[in-house]
């Protein structure tokens, strides 16, 4: 069985295409390594689902999860406020503390690309 990582990050109240990108470059470099992730911004911008609702499952996942994958968007100390962090300090989950370039906008691109492709299927 593959191991679970839930992605932890800096989530604004308005979701950005700058967001998306940065969680799904963080996503498929994990996904290349052989894990499953779990990427919460997908929940969180599904038209078909409240946010609260979404919020909800994010945090079931995330106690579902083998381990977390906090971006560096999140600063440690401050992030201990976070309750995904808690959580995951909680349920005693692997932490993973991770680092990545900024997305440049031909990232939005090959995002947009994969994204439209998937939703074809």
């Amino acid at each position: 069985m593959r191991t679970r990582i839930y992605l932890i990050g800096n989530v604004p109240p308005a979701i950005t295409d700058v967001c998306i990108v940065k969680f799904y470059k963080v996503q498929m470099n994990l996904v290349q390594m052989g894990y499953d992730v779990i990427n919460p911004i997908e929940r969180l911008t599904n038209d078909k689902i409240s946010f609260e609702d979404a919020k909800r499952k994010n945090l079931n996942d995330l106690m579902m999860s083998d381990a977390v994958y906090i971006m560096p968007c999140i600063e440690i100390v401050k992030g201990l406020k976070n309750v995904e962090i808690k959580l995951a300090f909680h349920f005693n989950l692997t932490i993973i503390s991770g680092s990545f370039v900024l997305p440049d906008e031909n990232v939005v691109d090959v995002y947009e690309e994969s994204f439209q492709s998937q939703s074809s299927l």
